[in-house]
């Protein structure tokens, strides 16, 4: 008896600590996803409630936290300290200018996924561009999945619309630069006030020359798109370079630009109060009126140059799974469903139907009764990061043609001879750092027109005492290895 007593406790505990496992295992895993937008939303926790009760509808044993942290600097610091304290945490935004992508591969922060999404997530992987897996690839593998949206960079001249129908003026006409000058001395002459051409430091026209800058925005080291040597140049002893600065230096003295180009960097306020006729900017189907529902200023577009792919575009938004996840296969599973699921893209996206927008049509929605974009409790406002972009409900008011533009506009562009070569800095760091600075101070004055071109070879010999010659010749050592290994 005494032994049947203890079998039967034994079999009883034996039960309870298996009844303990299986709910243990049965317990749903929370995904921890990091990114970057307009900050922490007030309703983000009606948000995940509802992604979460869909993500386990559709087979994943999970729930979701969602983490936003505002623009600019909050971010960066956020994920660096997050990365560095070996945090345990799922997904992450990442980028070429967010969360720097190369550094945190580089780290080991990043999952290598080359394998594995082609596992748990084909149908992300397949309605890819091509250019988007081999751009943000490092070495041939994958640490990140691109959202799916415009691929290739095209820059071109925004106009003011009213001031272009006020003129009568025929921008189609305008082929280059030099050719804007006719419009921006109407602008001078007879709008007292208004700024002709808004061409400043940091959001300039040197942009039109479209150097691929294999090393860094700020560093001069670059490569023409379709390069035929595969030679690094010094961008600054460029014949096309040195004809722009001139050209930038006519407009300046002219009075067209900005008196304070040099300094000066908030450029916004004085395109909504319709001060400024024309700045440059990077153009994308439908761009006019994505611009003009940002800006509240009607606007013209003409394109300078061509679409065109460099690394750099195809890691301008992605999504990485994070080396300390406990599960990553199942945020590898998620992030397949936000990238092909319509339903949880919107929800994350845009919230909760009824209370955060209505739908006016089947693609198409507005804010409900009382809700504005200003007063709405979920706006993260990042359409263009969540996944598959194409998948997005569109606002009241937006081309419903957007989409299929994007997709023609990513099969008329070429690619840079150099797409999928990624610069690593590391054994130049310190010449890189000291060329930053010196991009700052010299060259940023120059390519607004605020300098006199004649102080460029002073600065071409600053950026050498930086070590820009051994930057090029570690970018060119790498690329050197790069086309060798990726030769047909």
């Amino acid at each position: 008896m005494k032994h049947t007593k203890k079998l039967v406790a034994l079999v009883l505990l034996l039960g309870v600590v298996l009844l303990g496992a299986t709910t243990f295992a049965a317990a749903p895993y929370e995904i921890k996803w990091y990114f970057i937008g307009n900050g922490q939303q007030p309703d983000v926790k009606l948000v995940e409630e509802a992604a979460s009760k869909y993500i386990q509808k559709k087979g994943l044993n999970a729930t979701l936290k969602m983490q936003c942290y505002t623009w600019g600097d909050e971010y960066d610091n956020r994920m660096r300290m997050i990365i560095a304290s070996g945090e345990k945490f799922d997904i992450c935004f990442t980028s070429s200018w967010a969360n720097l992508y190369k550094v945190n591969v580089a780290r080991g922060a990043f999952l290598d996924i080359t394998d594995l999404w082609k596992k748990y997530a084909p149908k992300t992987r397949a309605q890819l561009h091509p250019a988007f897996i081999t751009g943000s690839a490092i070495d041939g593998r994958n640490y990140a999945i691109p959202a799916n949206k415009e691929l290739a960079h095209q820059w071109g001249f925004w106009f003011n619309k009213n001031l272009v129908d006020k003129y009568k003026m025929d921008v189609t006409k305008i082929k280059t630069l030099a050719d804007a000058e006719e419009f921006f001395k109407i602008i001078k002459e007879k709008e007292p006030g208004v700024i002709p051409f808004q061409n400043l430091h940091n959001e300039n026209a040197v942009r039109v020359l479209d150097f691929d800058r294999i090393a860094d925005d700020y560093v001069p080291a670059v490569l023409y798109n379709d390069s035929k040597d595969m030679k690094v140049l010094n961008m600054l002893e460029t014949k096309e370079f040195k004809e722009y600065i001139e050209l930038a230096r006519k407009y300046f003295l002219a009075g067209y630009v900005p008196a304070d180009a040099a300094t000066v960097s908030e450029f916004v306020t004085d395109i909504r109060a319709g001060k400024v006729f024309s700045k440059i900017e990077s153009l994308k189907p439908f761009y006019d009126e994505e611009r003009t529902a940002s800006w509240g200023i009607p606007c013209v577009t003409v394109a300078l140059t061509q679409p065109v792919v460099q690394t750099r575009d195809c890691t301008g938004s992605m999504q990485a799974i994070s080396k300390t996840s406990k599960n990553p296969i199942l945020a590898l599973k998620f992030l397949e469903l936000v990238n092909t699921d319509k339903y949880l893209n919107n929800l994350i996206n845009f919230g909760i139907e009824g209370k955060h927008y209505i739908k006016i049509s089947e693609n198409v929605i507005d804010y409900p009764p009382g809700v504005t974009a200003q007063n709405s409790g979920y706006k993260p406002g990042t359409p263009w990061m969540f996944g598959n972009q194409y998948l997005n409900y569109f606002w009241k008011g937006e081309n419903t043609g957007k989409w299929e533009a994007f997709k023609k506009f990513n099969e008329s562009s070429i690619s840079a001879k150099s797409l999928g070569f990624n610069f690593d800095s590391t054994p130049v760091k310190n010449e890189v750092a000291a060329c930053i600075n010196v991009w700052q101070t010299g060259v940023a004055p120059l390519i607004c027109g605020a300098a006199d071109p004649k102080t460029l070879p002073d600065v071409i010999a600053r950026f050498k005492a930086a070590g820009l010659d051994k930057v090029i010749a570690e970018a060119q050592r790498q690329l050197d290895a790069w086309v060798k290994k990726n030769k047909k």
